[in-house]
């Protein structure tokens, strides 16, 4: 009887290691993503500062899709295209890796969005729902290629989702975005 008891309690004690081990690397994951964004927001400091800011706005729709579920992260995929002051038509391509086990269901990730002639802008995030179909996110400009190269800015990005995301394996979107952007060569 005891001895059955032991196996029992280490088992259990085995699957709350696992847990701890699971909580942990999702700490250390959430915490490289801010560390990242963060050396992202310092390196663009001084280059902002530099450059003459202008107003940055646009809209956007797209696709979003679910490429991996490894709990509580979903990995997600955004293909869409829209129009925005000094880009003209774009396309955009993004991963962003979203914690659903947290209220807003905190997401972060990079987006590139390209010119109609192949120039591209880099641009990291971290958003967080508003309701089950509404977002809003913080954007910030890393650079590019062409025109973009050591581009730097911010804006936001109110996005409205046709369902709310995970609830089927894609959903359409649309958003508007407002900020300002600063050419690195000017």
């Amino acid at each position: 009887m005891i001895s059955s008891f032991r196996k029992e309690f280490q088992k259990v004690d085995h699957h709350t290691e696992s847990k701890k081990e699971q909580t942990m690397k999702q700490r250390l994951y959430w915490f490289s993503v801010l560390a990242a964004f963060l050396a992202a927001l310092s390196l663009s400091g001084p280059a902002m500062a530099a450059g003459k800011q202008v107003p940055f706005k646009g809209r956007s729709s797209g696709v979003v899709t679910v490429t991996n579920v490894s709990y509580p992260f979903v990995t997600t995929r955004v293909v869409g295209e829209g129009e925005a002051t000094h880009l003209g038509h774009f396309t955009l391509t993004a991963e962003a890796v979203v914690d659903v086990s947290l209220p807003g269901g905190p997401a972060a990730g990079s987006w590139t969005l390209t010119a109609a002639n192949g120039d591209q802008l880099y641009v990291t995030f971290v958003a967080y729902g508003i309701d089950p179909t509404h977002g809003h996110g913080d954007f910030t400009i890393v650079g590019g290629t062409g025109r973009f190269q050591g581009a730097t800015g911010s804006y936001t990005q109110l996005i409205t989702f046709a369902t709310a995301p995970g609830s089927s394996p894609s959903t359409a979107y649309t958003d508007v975005l407002q900020g300002t952007i600063s050419f690195g060569h000017q």
